[in-house]
């Protein structure tokens, strides 16, 4: 949907005073509609059924102060408010475009678009024929997920599949990541299910219809490919969102981690391809393997015969109960201790302390670099850096 300049709309002050709480910083991953894959600045996701209006209302506002190409991906329940279409992280284009909404004050004086960055164009939410959230139950065995483009039509594609073969298939659609799911079950499955939501407390699985299906799926997939043994990423029983255990009486803790590292490279300030890699962990525990894993993916990506020194700039939470539990902290420790190893003699790691200092030296920050790391283009002493983030799933 795009916006025209000939419609009314209400008044800067109200639009713009309820938007500063309706802002995401972190861009929602997806497909662009086109064939070539575009970018765009993301300002704004809503969701429920007012979703479209309240983009609509707010991209009018702003186009009638002169921002061009705003446009609305609007999908079943959501809508993403966008501007510009870009076919660069280096267009000169895109970088005013940034500039230009940073500086957009609300009705409070506040900047509500101080944070957005470019992502790639967002998907139109598809509608989900099996909805986790009608599950009837409290938990459900996850076996899948995908965060990369095409994300949404590709997790339905398998649940239709695992459904063709008799399973009891589920997906939910997250703000950046895709997860399927088979059953629904409820405290009963569990040796105590009074155990549920204490912390420390780790009820063991006594269903034999779920113990069956664990050993059906074993290992998570993860976009479309089942992890390999080494990558200790297995299927996991979570709870369906929203959901909590009659017997506990409060709320399970956050269950699931996404971790998505990436390999900057300094000639460029970009990580592109195969310098980026995610996965997913249940705990903080499962973390050091997984982020060994990623780490392996994107050093085997680097040229051949060629020895690199690689900093470790740092790791963000992007969701209060993953930084109110320090798993950046954890991925951070991860990183640091697994970089050498990961580069088999072809790396140099250098620690997160020393890569600050020339941060330093060259007037940057860790906060900055984690939130654009293109300012590390022509950054003296390093050939790549690790920038890394981390979100609990489900909220």
């Amino acid at each position: 949907m795009r916006l025209s300049s000939g419609q009314s709309v209400v008044s800067a002050g109200l639009v713009l005073a309820g938007l500063a709480l309706a802002v995401s910083s972190i861009g929602c991953q997806g497909a662009a509609t086109q064939q070539q894959r575009q970018l765009t600045v993301l300002l704004a996701e809503y969701r429920g059924p007012d979703s479209t209006l309240s983009a609509y209302r707010v991209g009018k506002e702003l186009s009638d102060k002169g921002l061009r190409d705003v446009f609305i991906v609007d999908g079943a329940g959501t809508a993403s408010l966008c501007v510009g279409h870009f076919n660069s992280w280096q267009d000169k284009p895109a970088d005013d475009t940034l500039k230009f909404v940073r500086t957009i004050r609300d009705a409070n004086g506040q900047y509500p678009f101080a944070g957005v960055m470019l992502v790639p164009i967002p998907e139109s939410i598809p509608k989900n024929p099996w909805p986790l959230e009608n599950a009837k139950g409290v938990f459900t065995l996850h076996v899948g997920s995908w965060e990369a483009p095409g994300r949404m039509e590709k997790a339905q594609a398998f649940a239709s599949e695992l459904r063709s073969l008799g399973y009891d298939a589920y997906v939910y659609h997250g703000p950046r990541l895709s997860m399927v799911t088979l059953g629904s079950f409820g405290p009963e499955i569990l040796d105590n299910p009074g155990l549920v939501g204490r912390q420390g407390a780790k009820p063991k699985i006594t269903s034999p219809h779920v113990l069956e299906l664990i050993k059906r799926f074993p290992r998570m997939r993860l976009e479309g490919e089942v992890t390999p043994p080494e990558a200790h990423v297995p299927t996991q029983l979570v709870k369906i969102p929203g959901r909590e255990p009659p017997a506990a009486g409060r709320p399970l803790p956050q269950v699931l981690y996404r971790v998505s590292l990436a390999l900057v490279d300094t000639k460029t300030g970009q990580a592109e391809g195969r310098l980026r890699a995610a996965g997913v962990a249940q705990a903080q525990d499962e973390m050091p393997a997984l982020v060994a894993f990623l780490l392996r993916q994107m050093v085997d990506a680097l040229p051949a015969g060629t020895n690199f020194r690689v900093g470790i700039v740092g790791v963000v939470a992007t969701d209060a109960d993953a930084a109110r539990l320090k798993t950046d902290a954890a991925v951070l420790e991860a990183v640091a201790r697994a970089l050498p190893a990961a580069g088999a003699g072809r790396i140099t790691a250098v620690s997160p302390e020393t890569t600050r200092q020339m941060l330093d030296a060259a007037g940057l920050t860790p906060a900055t670099v984690l939130a654009d790391p293109r300012p590390l283009k022509g950054l003296q002493g390093l050939d790549y850096a690790v920038t890394g983030a981390v979100t609990s799933f489900p909220r």
